[in-house]
């Protein structure tokens, strides 16, 4: 079963729970508040093929990272 990221709009609490595909975008209760004004959160995973080092990962687009504008900077390391 898949673990989604939600935000509470009431309370701003972040919480995850272990939902099915099937109903992770229905309403779910607030960990905090109890609320059930929640949204999903798109989550952001990092991912490396077995035994890749560092060094071996895929460059970003040639859009670079926000703070850089496409050039390369330290804040991306691109």
């Amino acid at each position: 079963m898949p673990l989604y990221e939600y935000t509470c709009r009431d309370c701003g609490r972040r919480f995850d729970a272990l939902r099915s595909m099937q109903t992770a975008d229905d309403p779910i209760a607030c960990i905090a508040c109890h609320g059930t004004n929640t949204t999903r959160n798109l989550s952001v995973f990092f991912s490396r093929s077995a035994g890749a080092r560092e060094s071996e990962q895929v460059a970003p687009s040639s859009s670079g990272c926000a703070g850089c504008s496409g050039g390369s900077c330290s804040a991306c390391r691109y």
